[in-house]
C-alpha cells in the first residue's frame, strides 16, 4: 500500500498540525503505555483474550483491540528480546527520538509501520476504550514500539531496526558502524527471515483453526 501525506496521517490517526510533546514527555508516555499494555495483557489473557498492544483513538478515549496472532507472535512482543532491550533507558530515548523524525513524515513513516499494524489491527475486532484520553501521538509511538519489539525479538541490532524505516542516513556512523550496504543487506536478509517466520507461523494457527 502507498501512502501520501494525507493517508499516513489518517494512517497514524495523527492530526495536522498536531504538536508533539518533546523527548522527555515521549519516553514518559512509552513507559506508561508499557505498563499499562502489559497489565492488560495478563488480565485479558486470563480469560483467554489476545490484546493489540496498539493503542487508538475511540470517541476521544484511547482504546485498545482484541486481536488473533500466533502464540509466537504474542510471545515475541510481551517477553522477548525486545521487551528486555527496553528495561536499557538509551532504548527508550531512541524509540522517542524515532517518534519525533517519523511525525514529520507521516507517509515514510505509515509505509515503514503498515507490516507491523497488519499483524495486530483488524478494523471488524472488538475494541475496548481504557477510560484515558486519547493524545494524537499514541498510535504512532505504540506502532513504533510493537515494530521495536517485532524486530529486536527477531535479532535486527538497532542499526538494523533504523534501516528498517528508512533512517539509516539520520544514525548512520561511517566511523564506527559498518558500511551502509553492509547494513543494508542484513537488514534485508533479516526482513526476509523474519516474514517468512511469520507468514509460517500465521499458516500453522490457521490450519488448528480450520481443523
Amino acid at each position: 500500500m502507498e501512502f501520501d501525506t494525507a493517508s499516513g496521517r489518517a494512517f497514524l490517526e495523527l492530526p495536522e498540525g498536531y504538536a508533539l510533546p518533546d523527548v522527555d514527555h515521549l519516553m514518559h508516555d512509552a513507559r506508561a503505555i508499557l505498563l499499562h499494555t502489559v497489565n492488560l495483557r495478563t488480565e485479558t489473557r486470563a480469560a483467554g483474550i489476545q490484546i493489540s498492544p496498539i493503542w487508538e483513538p475511540h470517541d476521544g478515549q484511547a482504546a485498545l483491540r482484541a486481536t488473533v496472532v500466533p502464540a509466537e507472535i504474542e510471545q515475541r512482543h510481551f517477553e522477548g528480546k525486545g521487551m528486555r532491550a527496553l528495561g536499557n533507558p538509551e532504548a527508550l530515548t531512541m524509540i522517542a527520538d524515532v517518534v519525533e523524525i517519523l511525525a514529520d513524515e507521516p507517509a515514510i513513516a505509515a509505509q515503514a509501520l503498515a507490516a507491523t499494524a497488519s499483524l495486530w489491527i483488524s478494523k471488524e475486532a472488538p475494541i475496548r476504550p481504557l477510560g484515558l484520553p486519547y493524545k494524537g501521538h499514541f498510535k504512532l509511538l505504540t506502532l513504533v514500539i510493537a515494530d521495536f519489539l517485532r524486530k529486536i525479538g527477531a535479532n535486527f541490532d538497532d542499526l538494523e531496526w533504523l534501516t528498517s524505516l528508512g533512517l539509516l542516513s539520520a544514525y548512520h556512523n561511517p566511523d564506527e558502524d559498518p558500511p551502509i550496504e553492509e547494513v543494508r543487506a542484513s537488514t534485508r536478509e533479516k526482513t526476509l527471515q523474519l516474514v517468512a517466520e511469520e507468514e509460517a507461523w500465521m499458516a500453522a494457527l490457521l490450519s488448528k483453526v480450520e481443523r
